[in-house]
């Protein structure tokens, strides 16, 4: 692929990337990391286009992967197409960790507040955050078919994926805390619940910016989630009511110049 045609020897790569020599002989015995040649005296070397491939498989390692899944995924000496494909799976693989991260804090915290409130959470709770950790992530809800009007309106709110991926795991925060808080039997006016309901207006306020066609087209998805991914959409039927009950009881206590709806308006 490149006309680069310079040369490393194995304790060159060795020093520049942190892996061992004896690794590299051993990916190279496996033929996972073959190299190019050996020189006069024997000894290997590897071209960029080798570099590429250990990048790879360096990458897939630190998410955990073994050695036959690398195996795999890896391509070898790839072109330019497949450099964009590599780095767009990378990318897609990097957002499910940090999705996974993400989770694990929304359940500890979840988890704090009800007992914060003087209230044990059972074990299914546990089993539903399992559930709904195995059953979606944001990267699943590119298989959502969105409509031109959504795709629109969606992309003049969220203009980049890390704004998209805040709100998401914001709504998933708070959902999973309102099931938490109904699970262990706080009520929706108690104070744990009113602090999620001003949390959750506060989202809505600015996933929407108070645009009634942002808001509508909210409503649209949710009078659509029959498409969505399942856990997702087991966590939006399972928190959702008591999220309505607690945000109306805070918008009763608000004035009225500060009411905006920020529960489900769609059932």
């Amino acid at each position: 692929m490149h006309n680069d045609d310079t040369t490393y020897l194995v304790g060159e790569i060795s020093a520049a990337t942190g892996v061992t020599v004896r690794t590299l002989q051993h990916y190279d015995n496996i033929g996972l990391l073959p190299t190019t040649g050996r020189t006069a005296g024997g000894r290997r070397y590897y071209t960029k286009d080798d570099l590429l491939c250990l990048e790879q498989i360096i990458f897939y390692k630190s998410l955990g992967l073994s050695l036959q899944e690398i195996r795999d995924k890896v391509i070898q000496r790839p072109d330019s197409s497949q450099i964009e494909q590599i780095l767009q799976e990378q990318e897609l693989a990097l957002y499910r960790k940090i999705e996974v991260a993400h989770a694990g804090i929304a359940a500890i915290e979840a988890h704090r507040t009800a007992v914060a409130a003087g209230n044990d959470a059972p074990w299914q709770l546990l089993a539903f955050f399992i559930r709904c950790f195995n059953n979606s992530s944001l990267v699943d809800w590119k298989q959502y078919a969105f409509s031109e009007t959504q795709k629109e309106i969606f992309g003049r709110r969220f203009a980049t994926e890390q704004s998209a991926f805040d709100l998401y795991h914001t709504w998933r925060r708070l959902a999973l805390k309102a099931v938490t808080l109904e699970l262990s039997g706080a009520g929706p006016e108690e104070f744990a619940a009113q602090e999620l309901a001003k949390a959750w207006c506060t989202m809505v306020q600015e996933a929407t910016g108070g645009e009634s066609e942002q808001a509508d087209a909210f409503v649209q998805m949710q009078g659509e989630r029959a498409s969505w991914p399942e856990g997702d959409r087991e966590l939006f039927g399972a928190s959702q009511a008591f999220i309505d009950k607690a945000v109306n009881h805070y918008l009763s206590g608000q004035p009225s110049g500060d009411k905006d709806g920020g529960g489900s308006r769609e059932s």
